[in-house]
This record gives structure tokens, C-alpha cells and sequence, in this order.
């Protein structure tokens, strides 16, 4: 279901873009642990450059608009500018809720903020435990916009305690991240990702509207705003172009190009309220469906975490007759059948990256069922997968990873892997199942791997470092993720002749 929807008037002419942010204001945005890019190029002619950006969210970032703006664009200024391709696409692909934390902005999101920065302010949350924190300042934001919420409450009767969270603030998030990752494709004429959990939308003109949905911080009232159009939110990834593409779309919308609605959600998403993509059908296939980027064999398909893992068939086994069937168990072949090469795997994984994953083993080596498989596997063809992670605290939620570039085919050099694979466990406390044994060890698909928190070592020294990292440890290491780009060139054919495993 698009989230884009036509305003009832005709929609207000685009505002200027407010001019970039100086050298100095950048360097107060730095991450602490803050590298250079890692760049994997390839002399093959017209092929895009993609860039996958490791963001560290940090709620300085979110106290206004002006305050995220500056942050993104001080990391393309950083981290792609340099690196532009020139005469060819250039894709930067941000991770996954890149503008979740957003819902902090202004000062109807500061209790919120306070909470994310110190979870112990909701009462009761020590003995519960992570999510209790973010559900706490979700909570926070809905008190925050009571009077926008009661409003939807009445056009969309049934819509739930929870999911209010997201929906009241649709002005917001269409206000901030979106028009600000809409306005960076423009200013740079690049291709720029990025996602939130958020209701479809349209932009009102309507006096009675703006007067009730209106940002009380704007020094004046806006012409417009942003009104959701169901009272749902669904975890949605765009692809914004430089270039308008229908000028009759609510602003922050008029240059996207792909969008796709997450399924299926994680547990934690489910229990939040947000709901699942469409599962089958036409609905599910246009969800699915890639972007041919423009002058290059490359056709782009979001792949949003969970749905990266999701094979239907065994490692090596034949796909599915019907891949498009139920998507929510075969996300990946579908994916496929309609005709990605590209995956853009944009990911926030909740949860401490040097630890056990979902599937109950040594994350790291878990993770390699999405981004090393996707290039792996017979029964699917795609060429390239990119994955950005978010990384830092949120509450009492850690969210960290390492980002990876991979292609099919190996390319030149010994190899590489995430932290804690060099090879399999088959003892306990850090016994492996034997089905793992494929993703353990040095892996040459890796054209671009970032760095860890630390270098590889003995995994239980792995999960100490990750304790040092986590919400409430108080550690010197608390929060101090790594902040990093990886810059690809991604050639068709794949070129096997090309170094891989490029890192710092």
C-alpha cells in the first residue's frame, strides 16, 4: 500500500532548500568513533557507485529540524561528495529507521528524548527490562500529540494504543526526514534511501487541518501539511531520485522513485503495533517490485532486515514454483522472480551485535543467512547486496552491526568475515549448529566490510566489549559505536578479477 497519497487541493509549490551546513557545524556532529570511508572501486564503465552509510544515531541529531538536516548532510558532504561517480548513478543507501528517531523532534518530543537519553525515567522499567524503555517514550510522544491523535481516533476508529505513536506525528516525519532526504537528491542529483515506521500520508491545504496539525515550533503557520490517511504504520522504505517524478505528490514525495512497506515485521515491530506490507497477490508483487536505475543494468530492490533472511527453499535446494505466493516466507526468491540484482538490505538490528541472534547462535555467523546468502545461494541470481546498519543506544535498546558490500562470484584476496566467524563452534557455550558451517571463515564475496567496536578475538572477549556498549553499562566504551561509509562500484557482469574485502 503506497504511503503516498494526492491532496484534496493542489499541492503548494516546493520551498527552497536552506543552504548547506559549514565545516565547523559538521565536526559537532561526528560519532566519537568516527572513520574515513572505505572505498572498493571498479574501473568498469557506466557502473553505479553505491554508498552504504553506518549511521550512529545520537539525539543531538533530533532536537530540531535543522539539527537532523545538518547531520545528514554533513555525512554526504563527509563520505560521498569526495567519492561522487562522475557521468554515472550515484546511490546512497541509509539503514533502516534512519528517521525513526525523529519523532523526538521539537518540544513536543522532548520527554521523549529524555527517555531515549535515560530509560529509568519511565517508572517500573528497571526489573521489565529492553523494550520498555521505547515503548515508554512511544508512550511520551503520544501524550505529546494527544490532540492530533484524538483527531485520527475519530476518522479511524479501532486504530491502537500503540500505533498512535506513529500515526499522531505524520507532520513531523514528513516535515523532517523526508523532506530532508528529499531535498539531498536534489541539491547532489543522487539516489538516496532511507526508512521509518510511519502512516501513508497526504498533504492538506485545508485551514481546519493546518490549524490542528500544524508544528507549534514553526515561527509561522506552513502553507500545508502532512495528514495520515489511515490510522497504520507500517515500517516503509523509500528511494528518493534527483528528479521530480510526479509533481502532484505531497512534496516530500514528488522524487521517489521506490517504495516498499517491510514484511514481515520483527516480533518487537509486531508488538508496537506496526503493521505488515501486503503478503500476496498483485499487492505483494508491486511492493516487491525493483527500480531500473537509469542508464545501468542495475534493477534495485529493498530487502528492509527480516525479509533478507526470508528463503523458502533450503541453502542450495531449488526455489519455490510460486515465489510470490506468500511473501512473508519467501521474500527473497520473490524478490528475485521479479528480476532484483541489487538487494539494498537496510538495517536496524535491536539488539548487541556481539551475542546471540533470533535463531538462538553467535549473531555475526546468523547474519550471513542475508547478506553473504543472498550471493551465495543457486536458487536466487541477485549480484550485489548492500547492507548500511544503524548503530547506538536508543533507550535501553542497543542497535549495532557491521555494514557490508558483497557480489557474487569471488573476488581477489584471502577474504573476510564479521567479528567472532573465523571459524565454527562446536562446543559449548558457543556451540554453532552444524547448517552454519557454510557461513563460518573467510568469505572473498566481501568487496567492502566495516571494522568492528574492536578487531576480531576470542568471542566470549566479543561479548564483553558488547556489554561495555549496551544502555546502562557505564562504561568509557558506552555507546561509542563506529561511525563509517563503504563505497562500491558495482559493475555488470560482475568483475571476479576485482580486490575484495576492503576495510580499515
Amino acid at each position: 500500500m503506497a504511503i503516498c497519497a494526492a491532496a484534496a487541493t493542489s499541492a503548494p509549490a516546493s520551498a527552497a532548500i536552506p543552504p548547506p551546513p559549514t565545516k565547523t557545524a559538521c565536526k559537532t556532529t561526528n560519532a566519537s568513533t568516527h572513520l574515513p570511508a572505505i572505498v572498493a572501486p571498479d574501473p568498469a564503465p557506466h557502473a553505479p557507485r553505491v554508498f552504504a552509510m553506518q549511521f550512529k544515531q545520537d539525539l543531538a541529531n533530533v532536537a530540531t529540524y535543522r539539527t537532523f538536516r545538518t547531520k545528514i548532510e554533513c555525512m554526504i558532504r563527509e563520505y560521498v561528495l569526495p567519492h561522487l561517480a562522475r557521468h554515472r548513478p550515484n546511490v546512497v543507501v541509509f539503514n533502516e529507521d534512519v528517521g525513526l528517531m525523529t519523532l523526538g523532534t521539537g518540544s513536543r518530543g522532548a520527554q521523549a528524548r529524555a527517555i531515549f537519553q535515560d530509560p529509568s525515567l519511565v517508572p517500573g522499567c528497571e526489573p521489565e527490562g529492553a523494550p520498555c524503555g521505547a515503548l515508554g517514550a512511544l508512550l511520551a510522544i503520544s501524550a505529546a500529540y494527544s490532540p492530533q491523535i484524538a483527531a485520527y481516533e475519530s476518522r479511524f476508529p479501532g486504530m491502537g494504543p500503540l500505533v498512535a505513536g506513529f500515526v499522531g506525528p505524520t507532520d513531523t516525519l514528513a516535515r523532517g526526514w523526508m523532506q530532508t532526504f528529499s531535498d539531498m537528491a536534489r541539491r547532489y542529483g543522487i539516489y538516496i534511501a532511507g526508512s521509518a515506521t510511519q502512516a501513508p500520508f497526504k498533504e492538506s491545504t485545508d485551514p481546519a487541518d493546518i490549524a490542528l496539525f500544524a508544528d507549534p515550533d514553526l515561527p509561522n503557520p506552513p502553507k500545508s501539511v502532512y495528514v495520515a490517511t489511515q490510522g497504520a504504520a507500517y515500517n516503509t522504505a523509500f528511494l528518493w531520485g534527483p528528479h521530480t517524478v510526479d509533481a502532484h505528490a505531497p512534496k516530500p514525495l514528488r522524487n521517489v522513485v521506490l517504495q516498499n512497506e517491510k514484511v514481515p515485521v520483527t516480533p518487537i515491530e509486531a508488538e508496537l503495533e506496526v503493521s505488515n506490507g501486503p503478503t500476496s497477490g498483485k499487492a505483494a508483487r508491486d511492493n516487491l517490485r525493483p527500480y531500473h536505475l537509469p542508464g545501468t543494468k542495475a534493477r534495485l530492490g529493498f530487502a528492509t532486515s527480516l525479509p533478507a533472511f526470508q528463503f523458502a527453499n533450503d541453502f542450495g535446494s531449488p526455489a519455490p514454483k510460486h515465489p510470490c505466493a506468500d511473501v512473508t516466507v519467501s521474500y527473497m526468491n520473490c524478490l528475485d522472480r521479479l528480476g532484483a540484482n541489487v538487494v539494498l538490505q537496510d538495517e536496524a538490528n535491536p539488539g548487541r551485535w556481539a551475542a546471540n541472534g533470533g535463531g538462538g547462535f553467535w549473531q555475526p555467523l546468523e547474519w550471513m543467512g542475508s547478506t553473504w546468502r543472498a550471493v551465495t545461494d543457486p536458487a536466487v541470481s541477485f549480484d550485489y547486496n548492500v547492507t548500511p546498519m544503524m548503530v547506538g543506544n536508543l533507550a535501553d535498546l542497543p542497535f549495532d552491526g557491521q555494514s557490508a558490500i558483497t557480489q557474487r562470484g569471488r573476488a581477489r584476496g584471502p577474504g573476510c568475515h564479521y567479528v567472532g566467524n573465523r571459524r565454527l563452534h562446536t562446543t559449548a557455550p558457543e556451540a554453532d549448529p552444524a547448517s552454519a558451517q557454510r557461513y563460518a571463515g573467510r568469505k572473498r564475496q566481501f568487496l567492502a566490510l566495516a571494522p568492528w567496536v574492536s578487531p576480531n578475538a576470542a568471542r566470549a572477549k566479543l561479548r564483553a566489549t558488547a556489554a561495555q556498549l549496551a544502555p546502562g553499562s557505564h562504561d568509557p566504551l558506552e555507546n561509542d559505536y563506529v561511525e563509517t561509509a563503504l563505497v562500491a562500484d558495482l559493475a555488470f557482469p560482475v568483475d571476479r578479477s576485482r580486490r575484495g574485502c576492503v576495510r580499515r
